[in-house]
């Protein structure tokens, strides 16, 4: 066989793509659901909404571990313990990615349980009980709502006698039921409806009924049971309060109120509770049979959510994507807790070029519904993300764009209440765009910070448009009226502007100002992209196409297909996206994810790595800084990969010391080694640094490899012992 001399290529350690991430915060989120161990209540769960995962705290909630990272973007809507063995938890996953997991072993290792829950409406599971007196016996409930944005309907209540491995219908199919409950020694279990009243059963699903005394049309948001007491929150209709496992009910107020979330905090002596509202969070005593507002900053005008109690103590979320709240004095006081999980939902992302340390992120935090106050919509960081400080406008953050020409100016697109604006890093701001307005892109011109474009929707009107502003913000016009996801100005000419629109990318040539079809005609663009030769534009079904002048190439990778591609970067050589699955689990694919090509769209590798949450879901939160990757998730917070955008520097010379033949190879490669390289550990990266073969204490002058397993691409080897570490790069090629 013919031997090659192989051009020896150093390169830098950094070349070996890291794919492990970092989640750096902001703490908090929002989270469903706290289930409290049954004998030990330092031992407590937090389950959190879309793509956040359960946490675990054995400290009574001063500190959090995740503890489903083996299950990217798991959504805890509702966590049961098993009352009869604690070890044994469930917990239910609304959003459809996995149905049901179940732990065995306090939540330290977990396994999906959803087989016979066909159908991805069947794995809405919003709630579970296990039947009286067993260990093996379950039903759970399926769907919230048959509308919505997305609609998350279910299909009823479905039973399992063996623990979960196996579950089938079990009644009201077809029926969304957001609720499900056991009364204990009463025997029944009840299962709310929405818009159809309370189900009551007696024989485990076999025959369902109406409860007579609970009105019929009833939209049931929460049941609650300890015992004999059985609390029903109506919605609207009010709060239902039983004493009597369930057989009588008598409404108690609370007509007129959102009642999200209900808690029964005390039976004796007297028996007290709390409901969630707009306004804020309610209690309720039965010594005086009123509601009073619990009276606090953290709650005022606040949507609690996941109220949860054992003893004096009482945990909350509230839908402000903030940190847990905890009371130790049965609610009259209540305090953050600092270290709260890592599950913020971000809008928006900026990082200072200049010192990475400094990061603002835009949280999801209050939509602008029922006149919620909400908490402040950015979050800083100034020593990388060991603490966070909110600021700025009060509401639910979007796309979050620095003004390049200028040190601290900011744009901000707020959910419902239209754009601000903050010239000193949000110190200070005003809203420039008034109104119940949803902007979905800010673009500055990075060589006028006068020339502004919006991307706009009118909500009261149900009108989009691009907006433009000469003025710096204090005037715009209509200059396209369009559905806009995304505005890109040309990286070699700011007179040219790009729009991915849902009827086509199109493209001005004088700075926004009229607009024409560029490519793509009739087809909806997810996001646009330019860099100095090329843009990239993404079909809303997945499809990536690189564009050089009118010409485009398909250069669409492994990810699944009505893959959402959201944001687009291209450093030092790497091209990386972001998909979105969240919010999208009745339309399109569920899970997002993060995709890398080191050659231009060739080939790609999903580098999500570790990540708990994959979803990238804002605007501009894809974001890369020096050789670090930065992302801002839909429930996982910011994550950071460093060195994942490393360059690649090359020097070729000839190493005598090692032989590698053929080059390129095809089914078997050989190594040829002289004296000093004996006794020698061989290591075999793909070129995103995933370790593909490794082989220990050579000893041979020669070793051949089987190739065959391994693709068509490019592979980096290292050659390490005691004297020497030789790094190169050969080529398969079948």
């Amino acid at each position: 066989m013919k031997t090659l001399l192989l051009s020896i290529l150093i390169l830098y350690s950094s070349m070996l793509y890291s794919q492990t991430w970092t989640s750096i915060g902001p703490n908090g989120g929002y989270f469903k659901d706290f289930a409290i161990h049954p004998t030990n209540s330092q031992i407590i769960i937090a389950g959190s909404d879309d793509s956040g995962g359960l946490w675990k705290s054995i400290d009574g909630g001063q500190t959090w571990n995740l503890i489903t990272g083996m299950f990217p973007n798991f959504t805890g809507w509702k966590v049961v313990f098993n009352k009869l063995n604690p070890n044994i938890i469930y917990a239910c996953d609304l959003y459809s990615r996995y149905g049901l997991i179940k732990s065995s072993d306090g939540g330290s290792t977990w396994q999906i349980i959803n087989s016979g829950l066909t159908t991805q409406y069947d794995k809405m599971v919003t709630g579970l009980v296990v039947a009286n007196g067993t260990n093996d016996t379950l039903l759970i409930s399926t769907g919230y709502e048959q509308t919505g944005t997305p609609p998350r309907p279910g299909n009823g209540v479905f039973k399992s006698i063996n623990g979960g491995l196996t579950w089938a219908p079990s009644g009201l199919q077809g029926i969304s039921t957001p609720c499900i409950a056991s009364n204990g020694a009463g025997g029944a279990i009840f299962v709310g409806t929405r818009g159809a009243g309370l189900k009551i059963t007696t024989n485990l699903g076999a025959t369902w009924s109406n409860h007579p005394q609970i009105p019929l049309t009833a939209d049931i948001k929460e049941i609650e049971t300890d015992s004999n007491i059985v609390m029903v929150s109506a919605g609207s209709l009010g709060i239902y309060l039983s004493t009597d496992y369930g057989n009588n009910f008598t409404g108690i107020g609370m007509t007129s109120e959102f009642n999200f979330d209900i808690n029964i905090f005390r039976k004796n002596p007297n028996i007290e509770l709390f409901s969630s509202t707009l306004s804020g969070l309610k209690k309720y005593s039965s010594q005086t049979g009123l509601w009073s507002a619990v009276n606090h900053i953290e709650l005022n005008n606040h949507l609690a959510m996941g109220i949860a109690s054992r003893g004096n103590d009482i945990y909350l979320s509230n839908f402000t994507n903030g940190l847990i709240l905890k009371s130790t004095d049965s609610g009259i006081n209540w305090n953050p807790i600092i270290q709260s999980p890592k599950a913020t939902e971000i809008g928006g992302l900026y990082i200072n070029v200049n010192n990475p340390n400094h990061i603002l992120a835009s949280l999801l935090g209050t939509y602008n519904i029922g006149g919620l106050s909400g908490k402040e919509s950015i979050s800083e960081t100034t020593n990388g993300g060991a603490t966070w400080t909110r600021k700025g406008p009060v509401g639910h953050g979007g796309v979050l764009t620095k003004d390049l020409n200028s040190t601290n100016t900011f744009y901000l697109g707020i959910f419902g209440q239209g754009l601000f604006k903050t010239t000193d890093g949000f110190s200070t701001y005003s809203n420039i765009r008034i109104g119940n307005k949803v902007i979905l892109d800010v673009i500055v011109n990075p060589t006028n910070s006068l020339e502004v474009l919006i991307s706009e929707l009118d909500i009261s009107t149900s009108t989009y448009a691009i907006l433009k502003s000469t003025n710096g913000g204090i005037s715009f016009i209509n200059t396209l009226s369009m559905i806009t996801t995304k505005l890109e100005y040309d990286s070699n000419n700011p007179s040219i502007v790009y729009a991915a629109t849902w009827a086509g990318l199109y493209r001005s040539t004088n700075g926004g100002n009229t607009w024409n079809i560029y490519l793509f005609s009739g087809l909806p663009i997810s996001t646009v992209k330019s860099y100095t030769n090329h843009i990239y534009a993404p079909l809303y079904n997945g499809v990536l196409y690189r564009i050089v002048g009118t010409s485009f190439t398909n250069i669409t990778g492994t990810w699944p297909n009505n893959s959402q591609i959201t944001n687009i970067i291209e450093h030092n050589g790497k091209l990386v996206i972001g998909i979105n699955g969240a919010e999208k689990d009745t339309t399109l694919n569920l899970i997002g994810s993060v995709f890398m090509s080191a050659d231009s769209g060739t080939t790609w590798t999903d580098i999500s790595g570790n990540m708990p949450c994959t979803q990238v879901y804002g605007v501009k939160t894809l974001q890369a800084i020096n050789n670090d990757l930065y992302v801002g998730t839909y429930g996982g917070g910011v994550s950071k990969s460093s060195g994942t955008l490393g360059s690649v520097v090359e020097l070729n010379f000839d190493d005598e010391n090692i032989l590698v033949f053929p080059n390129p190879a095809q089914n078997i490669l050989t190594f040829e080694l002289k004296l000093e390289m004996r006794n020698s550990n061989l290591t075999i990266f793909n070129k995103t640094g995933q370790i593909v073969k490794k082989y220990s204490n050579i000893n041979n002058r020669q070793i051949s490899i089987d190739i065959t397993d391994l693709p068509n691409g490019v592979y980096i080897f290292t050659l390490q012992n005691e004297y020497r570490n030789v790094r190169g790069k050969f080529i398969i090629i079948k």
